[in-house]
């Protein structure tokens, strides 16, 4: 296979990488190794002489040559796996060479920013150094595309002195250097702390290193979406395959067979089981598919999966979609004359209106609109036609600087806009066509056996299989539920626990939530925070308060935190009273996870810099000093959304996957996994005000809008509100 092939050829290459090859030559043996069996074509003699040190070079590239068409390159291309390697959070090495790794994790905090070197990977060819940071406030980041942060690129500093690139390989002979950051990416001037030096020191790869190994895929089985396709065109490939310590890693390519006046755009890809099941599937993060070949194609691709095989029914099927369109022939562009006048204001909008014949086709500009006032300025389209389209656009001798859109509406943006009469061009026309599928078969050769549960499946209170058999709610518990719904507007619903009786509902309002004695609501509005009285139902907006989201009351009912308002960052507590808030952090994507019981501290949680998930973290309300507590295992990259519990015991957060529900103790011990995928996702937790019971939206198959559960963790009792639906604010039991 190409793919084959072309990695043959890298490590080929690599291992005869001095002294530089001259690009013919090298352009003829990557024809001649891509045959898989000898060309009879005779290639004639060229007359110029090589240097002395490329005769010897050419004799062993030849020799390989020959050896690789004699004994077939699938066999050699078996043999070369045979000396990767899989080590999880490293990736793929090579196990003939010396490799060295970071001695250990190193973090550096300036003025509460955090950098954090993860991990490195050392070999003979390059360096590979993985590190994040943490703490930098939104305020530190351009506001907008005419602005642009800081570029300039980290560097590794040798003890004598010399600088080399991140990637470029350490003498053998060095194992301590220091990693030089100029700058945090992207960060304006005079924001953050610059010159990061950090030291490393680096050791050889342990032996007790678990290295999985990388084998050929010989067991899968094509098959055809399209019937009219042989089982051996099938563009989905599977080279190679790695067994984990749950599943497995698979890596291929994908080769769309797409005509030179076709284009392809994928619609889905997805993974099903021998039941038709959904497999939840990752991209392992740690494998550069960079090193797998040059694609051959414009839609050629290198791909790889990784996912759980528990519960997994084999042979699994990979099932590619996409639309494809046919290159219509145009003679000469479709042009619009089209007068903007001297000075077009922003949104101004003019109804066009006008049609081409599209070969039987019709294609109508609907309107035209300016977008002036940003960063740069331009114009967006609106179209409509007879069938879908892709087609490219431009004003004619006026060069866009960026743009977008789809089928029905695209934009233009410029350095300077142009006005009065101007020509749009709209040329490259595709029809949509048709539809495409593909679908490829896999299963190992030998299947795995079940391995032991790392937690008892008794302390998972829910999962997938569970699920629809919940017991509904019975009758007798009394409180109320506040619900974000689309209905088809958003809307603040209170709402009973039966879902019988709705309070009061509040039209173009979300993110509401409830004081600890349920006799009071707060949200979010464009005049301040609006806060309603439950008794009475009068509302009014806090004074000096301006907006802002992820509201959390006191536990005293004094106080609100809350983030972002208008334009300022962080997490800010605003007093009942109407005194002046108080600004506590100054991040912009904190996630606030609540009070401490005696109300001194607010627990939030912002992304690590170490790439593991959230940390959690506190700040006191008092003095505005900072505390780490500990990472959320397996916590959600996106939105964890963190809720302590109000006993000061507890932490419930979403899961990587964010379908997963965990539960961790404060004191730091092991997280405890509550629900195990049992839906789609997880839209909302919050604790009752005792810290006993547990409400949290799922969003299902059945209810897009969320379903509700109210859960008892520890024993693991648990029931649907079947009368409730949307995203879960606030629980008052009283």
């Amino acid at each position: 296979m190409n793919k084959e092939i072309l990695l043959f050829e890298n490590e080929l290459r690599k291992a005869l990488s001095t002294p530089d090859a001259r690009p013919e030559f090298v352009t003829k043996l990557e024809s001649q190794l891509k045959k898989t069996s000898v060309s009879d074509k005779h290639f004639s003699h060229q007359s110029h002489r090589l240097r002395p040190a490329w005769v010897v070079v050419m004799c062993i590239v030849f020799t390989l040559a020959a050896g690789i068409l004699l004994i077939g390159p699938e066999k050699v291309y078996a043999e070369v796996l045979k000396l990767l390697g899989y080590i999880p959070g490293i990736g793929i090495v090579d196990q003939t060479q010396p490799i060295r790794v970071l001695s250990g994790p190193v973090r550096v905090t300036r003025d509460g920013v955090t950098v954090s070197v993860n991990q490195a990977l050392l070999t003979p060819q390059k360096t590979e150094i993985d590190y994040g940071f943490s703490g930098v406030p939104l305020s530190a980041y351009p506001k907008n595309e005419a602005v642009s942060g800081c570029i300039k690129q980290e560097y590794i500093m040798l003890p004598d002195g010399t600088m080399i690139a991140k990637t470029d390989p350490i003498p053998l002979d060095v194992d301590q250097v220091i990693f030089v950051i100029p700058c945090l990416f992207n960060t304006l001037p005079d924001t953050v702390p610059t010159n990061w030096e950090i030291p490393l020191t680096f050791i050889l790869l342990p032996a007790e290193t678990t290295v999985l190994p990388v084998q050929e895929s010989t067991s899968s089985t094509t098959t055809p979406a399209d019937k009219s396709q042989t089982a051996t065109s099938s563009p989905i490939q599977i080279d190679e395959t790695i067994n984990t310590e749950d599943g497995f890693i698979l890596l291929g390519w994908f080769h769309a067979d797409i005509a030179d006046n076709e284009q392809l755009q994928l619609t889905s890809v997805i993974y099903t089981d021998a039941k038709g099941k959904l497999i939840d599937t990752s991209f392992p993060e740690d494998i550069d598919l960079s090193t797998s070949g040059e694609p051959v194609g414009l839609y050629d691709f290198p791909w790889s999966i990784k996912f759980n095989s528990e519960d997994t029914e084999f042979p699994i099927t990979i099932h590619y979609s996409g639309k494809i369109y046919t290159k219509v022939d145009l003679a000469d562009p479709f042009e619009y004359e089209f007068d903007a006048g001297e000075n077009p204001q922003e949104g101004q909008e003019w109804e066009i209106n006008h049609d081409f014949d599209l070969d039987g086709s019709n294609f109508r500009l609907v309107s035209i609109r300016t977008t002036t006032g940003h960063a740069y300025g331009g114009y967006s389209l609106r179209f409509e036609g007879d069938v879908e389209l892709n087609f490219s656009m431009q004003v004619k001798d006026h060069p866009a600087i960026g743009g977008g859109g789809g089928p029905y509406s695209r934009s233009m943006e410029f350095e300077k806009v142009p006005t009065g009469k101007i020509v749009f061009q709209f040329y490259d026309f595709y029809k949509l066509s048709g539809t495409r599928d593909w679908e490829e078969q896999w299963q190992p050769e030998t299947l795995p056996t079940p391995r032991p549960e790392t937690q008892s499946a008794a302390d998972v209170c829910l999962d997938a299989n569970s699920y629809s058999n919940l017991p509904d709610l019975p009758d007798g518990l009394d409180g109320w539920m506040v619900l974000t719904q689309l209905n088809p507007e958003t809307q603040l619903v209170l709402q009973s626990l039966d879902g019988e009786e709705v309070a009061f509902t509040i039209p173009n309002a979300t993110r509401g939530a409830l004081n600890a004695d349920g006799t009071k609501l707060a949200y979010p509005s464009d005049e301040g925070i609006v806060i309603v009285d439950l008794a009475t139902q009068q509302s009014g907006i806090l004074p000096n308060s301006s907006g802002g989201y992820d509201l959390h009351w006191s536990p005293d009912g004094k106080y609100l935190a809350l983030l972002n308002p208008l334009s300022e960052y962080g997490i800010f507590v605003a007093a009942l009273d109407g005194s002046k808030s108080k600004q506590l952090t100054n991040l912009g994507y904190e996630s606030i996870a609540g009070w401490s019981p005696d109300g001194s501290l607010i627990y939030f949680a912002v992304p690590d810099a170490g790439g593991k998930g959230f940390m959690l973290q506190a700040v006191n309300v008092n003095t505005g000093s900072m505390h780490d507590f500990f990472i959320l295992d397996d916590s959600s990259r996106k939105a964890p959304y963190p809720a302590v519990s109000p006993d000061g015991q507890w932490v419930a957060y979403r899961g990587r996957d964010n379908s997963s529900l965990y539960i961790k103790g404060m004191d730091g011990s092991s997280a405890r996994l509550i629900l195990d995928k049992s839906a789609d996702a997880i839209s909302g937790i919050v604790w009752e005000k005792d810290g006993y019971l547990l409400g949290v939206s799922l969003i299902t198959d059945q209810y897009s809008d969320g379903e509700i559960i109210l859960m008892q963790f520890e024993n693991c009792e648990i029931y649907k509100l079947p009368g409730l639906h949307g995203e879960l604010e606030g629980i008052f039991i009283p």
